[in-house]
């Protein structure tokens, strides 16, 4: 198998059961009201375990499933084919990742073979993604703290996971339903990691995939310096470049399949300033490798770096604010001419261009997440973080998620249960219906503002016990303070999709 996320530990995931009255549509659609929904706590083995996330997240799975296999057939490739493929491939997973998915089968209703192959060639081979990241430290924000962020741009329901390891560090992270590993999220120590989409040519099939690589770090370090080690370290099967933070520094590092000779590894560490990464090398010896014909220039990639090059220009210090400014940027939206970009660039040779999608912008129609976090220098293990929106930004506002809401899962995880069970989801969805591209981006902007001021509130009345150590009471605090926030934006955009003309009078007319 030459892509895998399996997960190395036992986990503890705080989710929700999926009602079948609420199917989840991926591009809108499904209905629009709440179902009674029971918190459920995955552990044992990885059987059970499995059999726990298929009966949780039913209708989530089966949403992917079906969107995975339609994209099989409109690109003329055989379902059974793909299926056999990775059946031979399954020698090469753990026996508990096997388990696993097999567990997630009996219960989700999906079969075996489709779960294996949506877990080995989804991802990668047949949807066409890309990230934006942005870093920030030191000098580069506002208040010192690092800074990081990614959006996550791809077709899938993605679902919240509230993870207690049974030997690793609590984290809080965001992942395809029926994916295993974590596609971004911030660990109790205050570590974020997220990566982007590296093409190259060729993968290593005994290699981690990098969500099988973001859950490791996340599980396991404490600090990017740390981080960056188990990421030299792993086996890696793609190319990938992470983004890291923690309270003090940020980091971009690239990689390639760990089958390519040595490095597989470069990074750059960020202590001040204001950095971009997309999905093209920029670091050697992997940037003069691809001009030497090591995978390919991507159109799509270039148009958003550049764009985010402009926007630290014009922003070189940045707040949590700033950052999701520049995760909702529509600049570039609707370009349909990669010569645009490639005569932008004579220093690349011009058989190493790939073109991509029209929409070169960071927020596109395909952006299924994005993430903003903010690691805290005082408090890093209870007042870090993620500030998340639960699909694409356009349509989705951002709430915050501190990472103290981790020693309270069982209430965390019934406040934030619409998030988890993926109505929140759904209703996003829905919100693609309701006007044109970027309308509601002012709505939630002035909405977010309110928060954040009161997000502000929470967090000095948490700080102030903290101060007192009061551990307890400041989790208890902020689990309760980010699941009322969250609760609120599900409101907001339930109020947005209600076709009364009192509801059309909270979109905010953009300038």
């Amino acid at each position: 198998m030459r892509k895998k996320g399996v997960c190395l530990a036992v986990l503890l995931m705080v989710s929700v059961t999926l009602a079948a009255t609420v199917p989840v549509m991926a591009n809108g659609g499904g209905s629009t009201g709440k179902s009674d929904v029971a918190v459920l706590y995955l552990s044992g083995t990885p059987r059970e375990m499995g059999l726990q996330y298929g009966a949780m997240a039913k209708d989530a799975i089966v949403e992917n499933i079906a969107q995975f296999w339609g994209w099989v057939a409109e690109r003329g490739l055989s379902k059974d084919a793909l299926i056999a493929d990775a059946l031979a491939d399954e020698s090469l997973l753990p026996l508990f990742a096997v388990e696993e998915l097999k567990g997630m089968a009996k219960t989700s209703g999906v079969p075996y073979g489709e779960l294996l192959a949506f877990n080995e060639f989804g991802d990668d081979d047949l949807q066409q993604h890309a990230c934006t990241c942005f870093i920030a430290a030191g000098t580069g924000t506002v208040d010192g703290r690092a800074i990081s962020s990614k959006n996550r741009d791809l077709n899938n329901m993605q679902v919240l996971l509230l993870v207690e390891p049974d030997d690793g560090y609590k984290f809080i992270g965001m992942m395809s339903a029926g994916a295993l590993g974590v596609s971004q999220g911030i660990n109790e120590m205050g570590v974020a990691i997220g990566h982007t989409w590296m093409p190259v040519p060729e993968y290593y099939e005994a290699g981690y995939s990098p969500f099988l690589v973001n859950q490791i770090v996340m599980e396991q370090s404490a600090d990017v310096s740390k981080s960056i080690a188990l990421i030299s370290e792993l086996p890696k099967a793609e190319g990938a470049t992470f983004v890291l933070s923690d309270p003090s520094v940020a980091a971009f590092v690239e990689t390639v399949p760990s089958v390519i000779n040595s490095p597989d590894t470069v990074w750059q560490v960020l202590a001040d300033g204001v950095g971009v990464h997309t999905n093209h090398y920029v670091m050697e010896p992997f940037h003069s490798w691809v001009m030497d014909g090591f995978g390919y220039f991507w159109t799509v990639s270039f148009a958003r770096y550049d764009r985010g090059l402009e926007l630290i220009a014009e922003n070189p210090v940045v707040d949590a604010p700033k950052v999701i400014e520049f995760t909702r940027d529509l600049e570039n939206w609707g370009c349909g001419s990669p010569g645009e970009v490639i005569d932008a660039h004579p220093e690349i040779p011009e058989d190493t261009w790939c073109y991509g999608w029209p929409g070169y912008s960071i927020c596109n129609a395909r952006t299924v997440s994005a993430s903003v976090f903010c690691c805290d220098d005082q408090y890093p293990e209870e007042m870090s973080t993620m500030w998340m929106a639960i699909n694409n930004p356009a349509w989705s506002p951002y709430v915050p998620l501190h990472n103290g809401i981790l020693d309270e899962l069982p209430l965390a995880g019934e406040l934030l249960s619409d998030y988890v069970s993926g109505y929140a989801w759904s209703t996003s969805s829905k919100l693609r219906s309701t006007g044109e591209w970027g309308e509601l981006i002012p709505t939630f902007e002035a909405w977010e503002a309110v928060k954040s001021a009161e997000n502000v509130v929470n967090e000095d009345a948490a700080r102030s016990l903290l101060s007192d150590e009061d551990v307890a009471g400041a989790c208890l605090l902020l689990t309760e303070a980010d699941g009322a926030i969250a609760q609120d934006g599900v409101a907001l955009m339930e109020s947005l999709f209600d076709s009364s003309a009192e509801a059309e009078l909270l979109v905010v007319p953009r300038d």
